[in-house]
């Protein structure tokens, strides 16, 4: 971009600069600093030049088709005598846009959580899913307020979310917040501090009405019968394929191996039954935490886990069940000793999610407001409602906390009578 002499620039400069193939610069003679930039687009904008502390800056101040030629002298003008008191004029401007919501989110949060926290991924995802329409506003302005909007506009979608859910995600945002006061210094204070969010009535009678959902003995039944369905449904879909295939000289698709299972949903829900593991420590699950001569999963729990900071593993027992779907899952991967159990099929990296195969599962078993979680609470419902003592399903379900674990403790509605009894004796 070659440099042009100044001139008093008119209105019909302006209005006749034309686009070239580079951007140029047309500079003000009447307002020293003052520059029209056109683009090859044809866009054109007023640009103001100053210099602080012997340092030249440049400050875009508008659109020259919105913003008038006087406007534009005016503003530039201001910010030159300003920068001539060693004060850089729009320091504040500057300041707003490093710490908004979004700039912040991208930035230094993303690289924070890669470097300290294991899920990083789905954390960073929900943020965005979540809050991503507050990414232009600075992060000291997010209030209650554009909560409670969220959450109504969460209540009226075709799929409203539970209390719980929407306490986790404000939870993720409360603490991406913090991180930037603790840790980037970025911000003083943010005005969701102390903020919680309260159940409404419909929700209230909903928690007192309802616990842990977990299936019923026939609810188990009609789970793992579509599981069988769906895996032969797949295979004879496949077989169909190649038989496509082979009859009109094409290449054919994969067999599928007998033995195994056709995919990764059926050995996910069955260790999901069978260890209560969430969907996101199976999703991590790596060969190498698998002790198959001790039949034990020994794996730091993502929820717990933190990057750089050394944690002991959890020691999973695991069942007959259990076992024969992590060999006959192994077995028909070559019986790999390293790396994860369910990788994905298409990246090779850890699964984000395995929604759409969940749910058409659980639309085919017939079952009403299940989500995968729950396989988490019938794994702990069933220990319980087996006499297991709820500080060993606590153990079993890497609670760190008992009050975590007495959720379930209903569904034993025995243990106070068997303590009394083991301590001062049965009916006389």
């Amino acid at each position: 971009m070659g440099k042009r002499t100044a001139k008093a620039l008119t209105i019909h400069d302006v209005t006749r600069a034309k686009p070239q193939e580079k951007p140029y610069e047309l500079r003000d003679a009447t307002q020293p600093g003052l520059l029209l930039r056109v683009q090859p687009s044809g866009a054109k904008s007023w640009v103001v030049v100053y210099l602080v502390a012997g340092k030249k800056t440049r400050k875009v101040l508008g659109n020259a088709d919105k913003m008038t030629l006087r406007r534009a002298r005016t503003l530039a003008k201001s910010a030159s005598a300003t920068a001539e008191e060693g004060t850089d004029p729009y320091a504040e401007e500057k300041t707003a846009r490093s710490t908004r919501f979004g700039k912040y989110l991208e930035g230094a949060y993303t690289e924070y959580a890669e470097q300290h926290i294991i899920s990083h991924k789905d954390l960073l995802r929900r943020l965005k899913r979540n809050w991503g329409h507050l990414a232009d506003r600075p992060m000291t302005e997010i209030t209650p307020m554009d909560v409670q909007r969220w959450r109504r506009k969460k209540a009226s979608s075709d799929k409203p979310v539970s209390f719980e859910t929407l306490q986790r995600e404000l939870t993720y945002l409360k603490a991406c917040l913090t991180t930037a006061i603790k840790v980037h210094r970025l911000i003083p204070s943010h005005q969701l501090q102390g903020f919680t969010l309260t159940r409404d009535t419909k929700q209230l009678q909903a928690k007192k009405q309802t616990g842990p959902r977990y299936l019923s003995p026939a609810e188990e039944t009609a789970l793992r019968e579509a599981l069988a369905a769906r895996e032969n449904e797949i295979r004879e879909a496949r077989e169909r394929m190649r038989a496509w295939q082979k009859a009109r000289g094409k290449p054919l698709a994969p067999e599928i191996d007998p033995a195994g299972y056709v995919d990764h949903l059926q050995p996910i829900v069955l260790l999901a039954l069978n260890t209560g593991l969430r969907r996101g420590d199976l999703l991590t699950l790596e060969w190498g935490h698998v002790d198959f001569n001790n039949r034990q999963i020994r794996k730091v729990i993502n929820k717990t886990r933190r990057k750089n900071h050394a944690l002991a593993p959890s020691v999973l027992p695991l069942s007959n069940e259990a076992m024969q779907a992590l060999r006959k899952w192994n077995d028909q991967h070559g019986k790999p000793a390293a790396g994860l159990v369910f990788p994905s099929p298409v990246t090779g990296g850890p699964m984000d999610n395995i929604k759409k195969a969940w749910e058409g599962l659980v639309e085919r078993a017939g079952l009403e407001d299940f989500r995968f979680h729950d396989l988490r609470h019938t794994f702990a419902s069933r220990l319980v409602m087996a006499g297991v003592p709820l500080n060993t399903v606590r153990e079993l379900m890497t609670h760190s906390d008992i009050k975590m674990t007495l959720v379930y403790a209903h569904l034993s509605p025995s243990h106070k009578e068997d303590a009394i009894r083991q301590v001062f004796g049965g009916e006389a």
